[in-house]
């Protein structure tokens, strides 16, 4: 709902329309015109993440495809200035998903995947002579 690259929305439309692919349109929130009757929507109100003593969200800044609120199941800045609408079923939405857990321990992991060039050239070049 929140992602910050139109070259991924807009590739994503394409394939949804091009490809008729059920799973985007699920994970795009985009299978149901209501948004509480969207899959990944009644999937946040069954119980599930309750089940696990420790939960860890993995997320980077640099993925394209899941917004980084979103992998974290946080609640974004523009959702809680936003109000009603999407954006209150949004908020709705990750307070399912984390409200039933009963454990203290929760990881959120921030990954950078930035790889210094120099360091890969001089990887490469080893490679290269084995």
């Amino acid at each position: 709902m929140y992602n910050s690259s139109k070259l991924v929305e807009i590739g994503t439309w394409v394939i949804k329309k091009w490809r008729k692919s059920k799973s985007l349109q699920q994970l795009s929130m985009t299978d149901d015109s209501n948004m509480e009757n969207t899959c990944l929507y009644r999937l946040s109100e069954l119980p599930g993440l309750c089940w696990f003593k420790n939960i860890v969200f993995v997320c980077s800044s640099q993925d394209n495809y899941v917004p980084f609120d979103s992998a974290r199941i946080q609640i974004c800045k523009a959702a809680q200035l936003a109000g009603e609408g999407k954006e209150s079923q949004y908020i709705k939405m990750a307070t399912n998903l984390l409200g039933d857990i009963t454990t203290k321990l929760i990881y959120r992991l921030d990954v950078n995947f930035q790889i210094k060039e120099k360091n890969m050239d001089s990887w490469i070049g080893r490679t290269a002579h084995i």
